[in-house]
């Protein structure tokens, strides 16, 4: 018997993609491309932020890694994911992070991004 390989929705691999781009490559720049809303002001923010500095050696930034731990697609429109951050250093503990998307004419973008030190609840 065969295991089945369905394909992930659209939103989660928007949000997962988000994931990838803002914490695993930290790039800032193309991932508020994936936003709207608060989560594009907020990430517009950081990149004025930023502006000018130079990065860090990529010797100095620590392998970060993300898994989804829930999920909800309560509206056809609107879909929330939840994942853990592991920054995989002993000065930076678990976070988590909390997505919600928006479908916008066919096309779905991150429009809220809340973090919290330490892994969600179980």
């Amino acid at each position: 018997m065969m295991a089945s390989c369905a394909k992930p929705p659209e939103s989660q691999m928007v949000a997962d993609r988000f994931m990838e781009l803002y914490y695993t490559r930290m790039d800032v720049a193309e991932a508020v491309k994936l936003c709207s809303g608060s989560a594009r002001a907020k990430l517009e923010s950081e990149l004025q932020a930023i502006q000018g500095v130079k990065p860090d050696s990529a010797a100095g930034e620590p392998e970060v890694t993300f898994s989804l731990t829930a999920s909800s697609n309560s509206l056809p429109a609107e879909a929330s994911y939840t994942y853990v951050i592991d920054a995989h250093t002993s000065d930076i503990g678990k976070r988590s992070a909390i997505l919600i998307l928006d479908d916008q004419d066919g096309h779905w973008l991150v429009t809220s991004l809340t973090e919290n030190d330490g892994a969600p609840p179980s």
